[in-house]
């Protein structure tokens, strides 16, 4: 995962000197490569010590590796395709609206890929496909993601619990044992409804596949498996626009691991078209 996306996802856990380098670096990324951590720490009005602990904040040794990570995503940024960038304002015209919406999305997409380390994601989707009972639950705009691969898990053949009653998931999270998952979707991952089923699964021995921003959380705390997903929601516009397109890429990507490694997945989509055909030829 690039600098540059650590610092947007993790931005909202930081202390608030944390914020103050963090919003310097995001403005000022072009002047920032060429300054030393004491020059840094100078613009920003913050101690040097402060510049390093945020650079290994972010999981790098000290601020020399974290500026050459910062020079490194700057470069793949200027390789993608340029776009209109910028909040949406009320008055845009339509497309300027669809040519930002496009940009913001985009660069969801790919932080959020880069946010996944291809092991991760292989041992997630291998969770799942060797899952003996799969419970499924987020809730607002998650719930939408995990009925979505909920239905597609079943076209699998796979034995899937999904309910928006909360309640009926505790319940039947304390039905499961070794050898069943949970599959928790929450973007804040402090989503006390998610976390009281994951808590549910996990004191039954279950595992805990989870999928929330980049940071910890109460919920990447239960995990075995853990996803992220980056998404910068800077309007209530959004209305999680943003993280359910960062959510979908997840599980979309999952989906297709899955359908690769499982033999019958292509006899089984069969199945499925040929019985919603009958359906629709009877209506």
């Amino acid at each position: 995962m690039g600098s540059l996306a650590k610092i947007r996802a993790m931005r909202d856990s930081m202390s608030n000197h944390e914020r103050r380098i963090a919003d310097f670096l995001l403005e000022n990324v072009e002047i920032v490569r060429s300054h030393s951590s004491k020059s840094l720490a100078e613009q920003v009005g913050v101690s040097q010590s402060s510049v390093v602990k945020f650079s290994q904040k972010l999981g790098y040794r000290g601020y020399s590796d974290f500026k050459l990570s910062l020079s490194e995503s700057v470069a793949r940024s200027a390789m993608l395709p340029q776009a209109i960038h910028g909040d949406i304002a009320s008055d845009d015209d339509l497309a300027t609206v669809a040519q930002k919406l496009i940009s913001r999305k985009n660069i969801a997409l790919n932080e959020t890929v880069m946010a996944n380390s291809e092991q991760s994601l292989v041992q997630s989707a291998d969770a799942l496909r060797n899952a003996k009972r799969i419970l499924l639950f987020g809730v607002g705009a998650s719930s939408l993601v995990a009925r979505d691969v909920a239905y597609k898990l079943m076209k699998l053949g796979k034995s899937v619990l999904i309910e928006s009653d909360t309640h009926v998931q505790v319940a039947n999270a304390a039905t499961l044992g070794p050898g069943d998952l949970v599959f928790a979707i929450s973007e804040s991952g402090v989503t006390q409804e998610v976390v009281r089923v994951a808590q549910a699964g996990a004191a039954q021995g279950a595992d805990v596949l989870t999928l929330t921003r980049f940071t910890r959380n109460p919920l990447t705390e239960l995990s075995t498996f853990s996803l992220y997903c980056v998404a910068n929601e800077s309007e209530a516009r959004s209305s999680s626009i943003l993280a359910r397109t960062a959510q979908f890429m997840i599980t979309d990507l999952l989906f297709i691991l899955i359908s690769q490694k499982d033999n019958q997945a292509n006899e089984l989509f069969e199945r499925s078209r040929q019985a919603v055909k009958v359906l629709r030829q009877q209506s």
